[in-house]
């Protein structure tokens, strides 16, 4: 409750005053001139003591003087303005909002009043009259740079960020504005990801005010942010000079440690401030954090009881601990921390719902049942245990039973957006799936999930020249040391004449690969704090023509923006070799493919790049060893599919048998989460034994470091391509490695793209047309091993001359295809509006 009013400013006098002072002919016209001339000296006596004891925060005295001026003169506007302050001074916000609104009736044209009146109006969350009332205010007084920041703070309230950047550089353009102001610009741009502006703010702010203290703070925070860690710590040394035991600078240099890894160092940190701030939870939450990192037990110990003893259970600190490092792949001391976690509290769901996927990662079979069990007897339907125990199956290709699981958590949560992804990856390689039957979740996904977002914007305020210059966005959380970006080297040949480039980056560090393409880049936006729809306003805001999908359904994508269809044309790539379902997606490239540009298996336009699907570059520096391995190394003729276990389907399974069981000889390498785990293994075994595979003729492997895995190619005379889900990336290493592969192509994109890399390099025969053929040709080819030699040799060089490592042909022809669909939506909007 609200502490009570004074008897100066209580709820009866507000009310006698509407009764009595407010009421309809009672009151005498507005004076037109000025207060001091209307009023009696005995008036004007009471005003001015009030506004003393006003400036005193004496708010029972300034309030009994308003009182007794406004009842000696109901029109004293500034005394009802004075009431609203002191109402507002002892936290009456509703009460401020009626004085305000009375000093605004009898002097409408009173720019602070109408200012303060909006303010206080969104202190109780009125927003769009407290945007009214400062509206009003900034037309009386454009200029006015506190009216223009108070009117920037209800764009922000309103999540209206671009209006609030806008009205912000008003404000930064006025005469002598000061680094407050441009503190604010730079917490705006930021908020739209528009890091550099953001930080030209923030260095601004420091160059006006030097000593100003929350300039440098911001300041840090963005270069933390931006991983620039030299210039981090120069804004920290600021922040020690002017401000050394304030609980946010001694934050920001534990943050800084903890990015350096120096986890004693930040514990020193996060403990001072926790002793300048000790009832905050969150910074004793992170000095739980670097002390477990250190491997102080006991101050860690103690770090927690006190973040339990301010409300943060100890079991939730520690599932947080796991969480964070789960996310950074960081397993062992992920599983360290969950398994404290639920020891301390099993109920704990969250912690075992991570459990299951850090023991999947490890090849954990049974702690990963465990686990499911565990979640399952406390909560028979937990989605989350659920998607999670399907993931175990996918991982071990039991597509199948992980697509049981998958449609259980869609008959509980139709509108659930993760079950319908997962469920989509999975289908891509189940044999049992068709490319019908994939477009048909897709489609259901869009119309439970996607429908409702659609915006109704027809873009009508577009320039439709079709030969102008275009707005190209692109959106990716994969711009870094990720297989996505292997394939983005087409940007450094983007002709900027042509085409404008905006990349909106969502996640939450950047390396090399990323500060790479940024100097690609005309714009680049950070985008991974800014919510859909602002991000989605953002992209209309910036006038982009075509907006690219780099994600697609894979981890870190924004496809409520895209249903939200914030530009006029749309295209999916690269993310997800499939589908999206969307009505709002447009275009979907494919490679050239006759099948694949029939269509009937997306739901998009398919529009076919030129010779290939994506380019390479870069790919690695690993050297390709002579001859055949067999005859190199002495070894049986070896096969291999390095790619993920979870793409080999039960018809995949059955025909490497047969290949197997017709060369006795022959050995397969596979490779499998928890390459090294006993009851895995064993599964795996299985799989080829109920075909008569000796269990020596399988090697199954875990994940490699990449000169480890590119190497290893040096070991197989022959790769064999999963289907449906065939190799995309793989592929592309193995032709560079040198190691040719056979596939055969099924229905949909991603069980065509071995057939597209294949015919890029002259490995036609390669390619079967069924199952028979896929298999004779890997048992032809380990036996003439003469042609098989012919067919590996050069192939890194026949690949370097071929269209599958051209970035500027890949260039020039998504320029052409950005062209012509723009063409293509100019004339269709303009017949459209010629029909209306």
């Amino acid at each position: 409750m609200r502490a009570a009013l004074p008897h100066a400013v209580s709820a009866a006098m507000a009310a006698s005053f509407a009764a009595r002072a407010i009421s309809a002919g009672t009151l005498p016209p507005i004076p037109t001139r000025c207060l001091g001339e209307c009023v009696s000296l005995k008036l004007k006596h009471l005003l001015d003591k009030g506004q003393k004891a006003l400036g005193k925060k004496n708010y029972p005295s300034a309030g009994a003087l308003f009182e007794e001026a406004v009842t000696l003169a109901p029109t004293a506007h500034t005394g009802w303005f004075g009431l609203g302050e002191v109402a507002l001074g002892i936290d009456q916000a509703d009460s401020a909002a009626d004085f305000f609104g009375r000093a605004v009736e009898l002097q409408p044209d009173n720019a602070r009043y109408r200012q303060r009146w909006g303010e206080t109006l969104s202190r109780l969350g009125e927003f769009k009259d407290a945007l009214h009332q400062i509206q009003h205010a900034q037309r009386l007084a454009p200029r006015d740079a506190g009216i223009l920041c108070s009117l920037s703070g209800i764009y922000v309230k309103l999540g209206l960020w671009q209006q609030a950047k806008k009205v912000l550089q008003e404000v930064v353009g006025l005469p002598k504005p000061l680094a407050g102001h441009y503190c604010l610009l730079g917490l705006a741009c930021q908020q739209m990801g528009e890091l550099d502006e953001a930080l030209a703010a923030f260095i601004k702010a420091t160059a006006l005010a030097p000593r100003y203290p929350d300039a440098w703070l911001s300041l840090g925070h963005l270069y933390l942010h931006k991983q620039q860690l030299e210039q981090t710590q120069s804004s920290l040394a600021k922040l020690f000079e002017l401000a050394p035991q304030v609980p946010t600078t001694l934050d920001l240099a534990g943050d800084l440690a903890m990015t350096l890894e120096d986890y004693r160092e930040a514990a020193n940190f996060f403990r001072q401030a926790a002793d300048a701030a000790p009832e905050q939870q969150a910074i004793q939450a992170k000095l739980a954090m670097a002390l477990v990192m250190c491997g102080d037990s006991l101050p860690a110990i103690d770090a927690l009881e006190r973040a339990y003893a301010l409300g943060l259970p100890e079991d939730w600190v520690l599932e947080k601990l796991g969480s964070m490092f789960a996310i950074k792949y960081k397993t062992p001391i992920a599983c360290e921390n969950l398994e404290m976690a639920v020891a301390r509290n099993p109920d704990n769901i969250n912690a075992w719902n991570t459990l299951i996927v850090v023991y999947t990662r490890a090849g954990e079979s049974q702690k990963v049942r465990k686990a499911v069990d565990t979640i399952l007897q406390r909560d028979p339907n937990n989605a989350s245990a659920l998607l999670n125990f399907a993931g175990w199956y996918n991982d071990q290709g039991r597509h199948g039973e992980a697509l049981e699981l998958f449609n259980r958590v869609l008959a509980l949560h139709p509108q659930k957006r993760a079950p319908y992804s997962q469920a989509l990856w999975t289908m891509l390689s189940a044999s049992s799936v068709s490319a019908a039957d994939i477009l048909a979740l897709a489609r259901r996904m869009d119309e439970n999930c996607n429908l409702s977002l659609r915006r109704a914007d027809d873009f009508a305020d577009r320039n439709r020249d079709p030969g102008r210059r275009l707005k190209i966005g692109w959106v990716s959380s994969d711009i870094r040391r990720h297989p996505v970006s292997a394939f983005l080297p087409f940007m450094a040949h983007v002709d900027h004449e042509a085409l404008e480039t905006c990349i909106y980056y969502n996640f939450s560090e950047e390396d090399g690969i990323t500060r790479q393409f940024r100097a690609y880049a005309d714009k680049w936006r950070e985008v991974i704090d800014i919510g859909d729809n602002t991000l989605a306003d953002l992209i209309r805001g910036d006038e982009i023509d075509i907006l690219v999908d780099l994600n697609g359904y894979t981890n870190g994508n924004r496809a409520e923006v895209f249903a939200m269809k914030p530009a006029p044309v749309q295209v999916t790539w690269l993310g997800f070799p499939g589908t999206s379902g969307m009505n709002a997606m447009d275009y979907i490239f494919i490679p050239p493919d006759p099948v694949l540009e029939k269509g009937g298996w997306c739901s998009e336009t398919p529009w076919p790049l030129p010779d290939c699907y994506g380019v390479r570059a870069n790919i690695s520096k690993v050297a390709v060893q002579p001859g055949l391995p067999c005859e190199r190394l002495r070894r049986p003729f070896t096969f291999a599919c390095l790619n993920n276990f979870r793409k080999v389907g039960q018809l995949t399974i059955e025909l490497w048998s047969r290949i197997l069981l017709r060369l006795p000889e022959a050995r397969l390498i596979l490779v499998a989460v928890g390459g090294k785990d006993d009851e895995t293994m064993r599964y795996f075994s299985s799989q080829f034994e109920r075909y008569g595979v000796a269990p020596g003729q399988l090697e199954f492997r875990g994940y490699a470091p990449p000169d480890q895995y590119f190497d290893s190619h040096n070991e197989v005379d022959l790769g064999l391509d999963p289907f449906p889900f065939n190799g995309g990336t793989t592929g592309y290493d193995s032709i560079w490695m040198g190691v040719p592969f056979v596939t055969w192509p099924g229905e949909h994109l991603s069980a065509r793209m071995g057939r597209a890399i294949l015919q890029n390099v002259g490995l036609h025969e390669l390619i079967a047309d069924s199952a028979d053929a896929y298999v004779d040709i890997a048992v032809n080819l380990a036996h003439d091993r003469e042609r098989l030699g012919a067919l590996r040799a050069g192939l890194r060089e026949r690949m370097l001359a071929s269209p599958l490592l051209d970035a500027p042909r890949m260039a020039k022809g998504l320029e052409a295809a950005f062209r012509k669909m723009w063409q293509r939506w100019c004339h269709e909007t303009n017949n459209t509006t010629k029909t209306l």
